[in-house]
């Protein structure tokens, strides 16, 4: 039997119909940030696992936010590029930035506010196993390392130290910072670029210092959208933040590891054992 043009057009828009009461009817995704529901009233920030956010996490963490009238949520990333997808997000308010990828051409036009430069510097380490006493020693060498960053600005100044030029290295691009530690501890690379706490956890499994920063340089820093800098809202925000951050400061420094080691091993993903002993 042949259907007619017009049982057919009216088989058809029923079909549509009825797909999309479906599609309406559909229960909605819930959308989190980090491991939470996202919350609209919440400071929203994107960190990196290091010393300079410890506070943070900390302050987040134990309820020093909560008790200042401050809801904020994290999420954490292991690796900088990660970060920085998230930190141009519409979800995201702020978080860690590496001073440099935002100078990299190409990126996004986003207004940033600036809350705390780096105080923290960064290393370079060396497989123990390896025969490499100096920095002129690495000629050859694999050295894991993140590209148009931090790590990659701090090992160009460690092989000018020893006369080396970038490209008599080997850089595999390693962005997960943990990763990257568990690599150079395991001799899958000679060498990597690392900071706290990772450079501590590379450490205490044999690794070697070989370079370390002078200073801490203006390597990253802690940034929120412009916009939310200069709303009235976001100004009170920001100065419980801050505020949050200082009573952190202060418990970290009197407690010594029992204030922060579970943040290590949950957070940060270091052993208890590494944890327990690593000095902020």
């Amino acid at each position: 039997m042949t259907l007619s043009k017009t049982t057919l057009g009216l088989a058809w828009a029923f079909l549509f119909c009825l797909l999309a009461c479906q599609k309406q009817n559909a229960p909605s995704v819930p959308m989190n940030f980090g491991n939470e529901r996202y919350d609209s009233t919440a400071l929203h920030l994107a960190l990196m696992p290091n010393r300079d956010c410890l506070p943070l996490y900390y302050a987040q963490r134990t309820g020093l936010f909560d008790s200042l009238g401050l809801k904020v949520q994290i999420a954490s990333y292991h690796s900088q590029m990660d970060c920085d997808t998230a930190l141009l997000s519409r979800t995201a308010d702020g978080g860690w930035a590496d001073n440099e990828r935002l100078k990299q051409p190409g990126k996004p036009a986003t207004s940033w506010h600036t809350l705390l430069k780096n105080t923290d510097r960064w290393q370079l380490l060396v497989n123990s196993k390896q025969r490499i006493k100096q920095v002129k020693d690495l000629n050859g060498r694999t050295l894991a390392i993140s590209r148009q960053s931090a790590s990659t600005a701090v090992l160009a100044e460690a092989l000018r130290a020893g006369s080396l030029k970038p490209e008599q290295v080997y850089r595999p691009q390693i962005n997960d910072l943990k990763l990257r530690a568990s690599m150079l501890a395991a001799g899958q690379v000679d060498g990597a670029v690392l900071t706290w706490p990772y450079a501590s956890l590379a450490t205490a499994q044999g690794c070697r210092t070989l370079y370390t920063e002078k200073e801490a340089g203006d390597r990253g820093c802690l940034v929120v959208k412009a916009q939310l800098a200069q709303s009235e809202a976001g100004k009170r925000q920001l100065e419980l933040l801050e505020k949050g951050r200082q009573m952190a400061l202060d418990s970290i420094v009197k407690k010594g590891a029992a204030a922060y080691s579970l943040i290590l091993q949950n957070d940060y993903g270091l052993p208890k054992e590494v944890a327990d002993t690593v000095k902020f």
